[in-house]
């Protein structure tokens, strides 16, 4: 499939976008309901925290804040819709760093992340907790240790094929010299945790909500998590770099993004709110209970150099592995 900005998706025609932007400039923003598109599927965790933060963006805004799901082809439904959509505030996106990482690790995708979409606001910060099947040792070593010595190459589950999580999964096989079978799921940690809880699977790499409510109970044992801090929700899993493992330690996030061209006094107004919100302590104690932290303020700017550091550190990742996409 070749995703183009000039490709016409017929999904888009539904969406409840208006074709002019008359009052996208000045105080006369918003004078009609905003939608907030969803790269995910309605009564995940990331589509809670898009409703938590949609609810309270209206309380702010005075005006309703929609929620469209549009999950699908790795965030690629999502993206393409709001791509269309006129750059007037009416129209963000609610997706995580594939949005810059798809056209690297996927075939035919020809939006540019960086210059096709403006950063409005990070929401949260996301990891990849690689979690072993209850027999296949409580820490990294040992489960490490295992896989050295298997006669079959340990079965690990991830997202899909090429996805972050592989990629993942691949640059800790290469670092500790053993061999992973990768089994992808399309429908990630719900389809996985069957096998992995039953221990069809030797691994797998998992949320961090997963890792913390199934690891509670040690239906499955959390052994190191991506990026460069440990988390709150689960203080007792290390970092892989912690453990001696610096190529995993490229940052994740989920924010919300708008059209480029859309008005910057609109996109610092949506950002300041965000800021507002993440202060909120009720807000932080759901964002917990998610398995989630809220990260500290970023400004727009920051927030667009965090997107080049996250692509330049997944182009690396691309071309130092073996990987090769369908």
């Amino acid at each position: 499939m070749k995703i183009n900005r000039r490709d016409v998706l017929g999904i888009s025609a539904a969406l409840p976008f208006a074709t002019s932007n008359w009052g996208a400039e000045g105080g006369s923003w918003p004078s009609r309901p905003i939608t907030i598109v969803v790269a995910f599927a309605a009564g995940g965790q990331s589509d809670s925290v898009a409703r938590m933060v949609a609810r309270r963006l209206e309380q702010k805004l005075g005006q309703p804040v929609i929620v469209d799901n549009r999950p699908g082809a790795n965030s690629l439904v999502a993206t393409q819709a709001v791509l269309r959509a006129p750059a007037d505030g009416y129209t963000l996106l609610f997706n995580m760093n594939a949005l810059v990482t798809n056209p690297i690790l996927l075939p035919n995708v020809r939006y540019d992340g960086l210059k096709d979409f403006m950063p409005v606001a990070r929401i949260f910060e996301t990891s990849v907790i690689l979690a072993a099947a209850r027999n296949k040792g409580g820490t990294l070593a040992e489960f490490l240790s295992l896989a050295q010595t298997s006669k079959e190459p340990f079965s690990c589950g991830t997202v899909g094929h090429a996805s972050s999580s592989h990629y993942y999964l691949e640059s800790l096989a290469r670092a500790a010299g053993v061999q992973f079978s990768n089994v992808p799921y399309k429908g990630g940690d719900t389809q996985m945790l069957p096998d992995l809880v039953s221990e069809r699977l030797q691994a797998g790499m998992v949320s961090s909500v997963t890792a913390m409510t199934y690891g509670a109970d040690n239906r499955i044992v959390p052994l190191a998590a991506t990026g460069i801090k440990r988390w709150k929700v689960l203080p007792h899993v290390p970092t892989f770099l912690e453990l001696g493992y610096p190529g995993l330690t490229a940052e994740g996030f989920c924010g919300l993004f708008a059209p480029a061209g859309t008005p910057t006094s609109i996109v610092e107004r949506i950002n300041a709110m965000v800021t507002e919100i993440s202060k909120e302590r009720e807000y932080f104690g759901q964002m917990l209970s998610y398995g989630l932290e809220v990260p500290p303020p970023m400004t727009t700017s920051e927030y667009g150099v965090l997107l080049k550091k996250i692509y330049a550190t997944w182009r690396d990742i691309k071309d130092n592995s073996a990987i090769r996409i369908e």
